[in-house]
This record gives C-alpha cells, sequence and structure tokens, in this order.
C-alpha cells in the first residue's frame, strides 16, 4: 500500500532540513507558502514540494493530503524528525487512524523555562506531528477543521474515530519533536491559539477524562480562575484582590519569584483565553 508523508512548514529550514533527514527514501509532500530557504531546501534535496497561499498549519495539510498520491497520508510538521523505521512501523498496524509516541529531540537541549516541545505517549489526545490515516477516512470525515488553530489535530482523530474507523497506535513509530526556545513574551502571545479547546471538548466529550476535575485543562486553573475573577471585581472592592493569593502561594513556592510570577500570570491569561473560548462555544473548559 503507498504513502504519501505531508509536512506543512512555517519556513523553519534549518528544522525542516533535519525533518528532511529523517524521511529519507519517503514519498514526502512539503506544503509551503513560498518562502525562499523553504523553495531552495526542496531544490535542492530533490523534495516534492506544494505552495499554497495559506499560512494556518489545517489548510497546509488539507492541501497537502488532498494532492497526495498515496492510500494513506502520513503527517508531521516540520520541526520534528521521524526515528528510523517510522514510517514502517506505523504501516505495520493495520488501521484506519494511526498514532504513536512524541517525545523531545535527544540532540535539542533545554535552556530557558518556557522552551516548548510537545510529548505523547498514549492514544486520546493526537498530536499532528505522528499521525497515518487512509485517505479515504480523512475525505469522509472532511479533514482537518481550519477554524481551529489549537485542538485540530485531536479533533480530527475523534472525527475518525466516532465515525467507525477503526483506530491503533504504533509504540515503535517515535517522532522526535524539537525543543524550541521560546520567551515569556512570545508564550503570552501564543496562548489566544487555545480559544477553540472548549469546541473540541464539546465536540468530543470523552476528552474531559483528560482534564483536571472534568472542567480544567490543567491542575493550576482552579486557582487561576479565581484569581481571574478578583482582578476582575477588584475595581469595585480592592479586597477582591485577596482571591490572587492561592494562585501566587502556589507558584511562588519553592520557585525563583520572577519565574514564579511568570507562571502565575501565563495561567491568569491563559484560564481568560479558555473563558472567552467557553463562552463563545457554549462548552466549558477552563
Amino acid at each position: 500500500m503507498t504513502v504519501t508523508v505531508v509536512v506543512p512548514t512555517v519556513d523553519r529550514v534549518d528544522l525542516l532540513a533535519r525533518c528532511l533527514r529523517g524521511l529519507d527514501g519517503a514519498d514526502v509532500l512539503v506544503v509551503h507558502d513560498g518562502d525562499r530557504g523553504v523553495r531552495a531546501l526542496l531544490e535542492r534535496t530533490g523534495t516534492r514540494g506544494l505552495q499554497v497561499p495559506e499560512r494556518g498549519v489545517s489548510a497546509k495539510r488539507n492541501a497537502g493530503w488532498q494532492a497526495a498520491t498515496g492510500e494513506r497520508v502520513a503527517f508531521t510538521d516540520d520541526d520534528c524528525e521521524p526515528s528510523p523505521g517510522w514510517l514502517d512501523a506505523l504501516l505495520a498496524v493495520d488501521a484506519d487512524l494511526v498514532a504513536g509516541p512524541v517525545a523531545p529531540h535527544p540532540d535539542d537541549t533545554a535552556v530557558g523555562p518556557w522552551d516548548r516541545t510537545v510529548t505523547s505517549t498514549a492514544p486520546g489526545l493526537y498530536p499532528g506531528c505522528n499521525l497515518l490515516l487512509r485517505r479515504t477516512v480523512l475525505d469522509a470525515v472532511g479533514g482537518f477543521d481550519e477554524g481551529l488553530s489549537g485542538g485540530e489535530d485531536t479533533d480530527l482523530a475523534w472525527r475518525v474515530r466516532e465515525s467507525g474507523a477503526t483506530h491503533g497506535w504504533a509504540d515503535d513509530a517515535v517522532v522526535w519533536h524539537a525543543v524550541r526556545p521560546v520567551t515569556f513574551p512570545e508564550q503570552l502571545r501564543s496562548l489566544p491559539r487555545w480559544a477553540g479547546l472548549p469546541l473540541v471538548v464539546g465536540r468530543h466529550p470523552q476528552l474531559r477524562e483528560h482534564a483536571h476535575r472534568r472542567v480544567f485543562w490543567k491542575d493550576s486553573h482552579p486557582a487561576a480562575l479565581l484569581a481571574l475573577a478578583g482582578l476582575l471585581l477588584a475595581a469595585r472592592d480592592r479586597r477582591a484582590l485577596l482571591a490572587v493569593v492561592p494562585l501566587l502561594v502556589r507558584r511562588l513556592g519553592g520557585t525563583p519569584p520572577r519565574l514564579g510570577l511568570e507562571r502565575a500570570v501565563n495561567d491568569v491569561v491563559e484560564t481568560a483565553v479558555l473563558v472567552a473560548g467557553s463562552l463563545r462555544h457554549r462548552s466549558v473548559l477552563l
């Protein structure tokens, strides 16, 4: 059975080069938006590319699988490198949807508290950097929801599962995800992408088993929600600021003061994004 590997890229040329290193010998289609460095890399490595105007990852993934020539389509990302034997391990599982583990890249070292990577050790939440699907199944469910900027991969996988398609897990199909440096301001600017998570949970209520108390995305968010309420009410009564104390106690304990404050601020902003998303989508995830 033939397979095409679709790699959407956001112009991270050095990381994409490492990704292609792990895909040597596969039928690869890199979906890009015309970056000069990406085009030069594809020409140099003889890799097939597809230029699209859309910058969103879901739009690029959709354009990729629709242009793929394989009966199955595997997805990984430009900041990932599949481990040796990755594709064979996925293909060895006879299912319509197959996923595998994601781990921090062994060549990368974290240098800051906000450095970003992805880890996945079991099915349930489905990072889009390690998926294999039959093309007919992708066509049947309509591919990725381009209206989502976060959780779109898990949403797709559960729509596939709920359609009655078979699903499986390949322990040996490991993808190594880059550990990328992120500053605190960059971290805060990235948070709005999670506003669609309440919609994903509303569509797939079984995902609540992965939530804290089935309502909160993270175990720090109950205290963050209290702090957010206190900050909003403080304009009328400053005593409401006392509601911030539990979060500060949680985050400052045993942590350098600056980092503890940053984590508290991140919790509050993250929770505010989810409150807005919950109101918009009429599904509660905080």
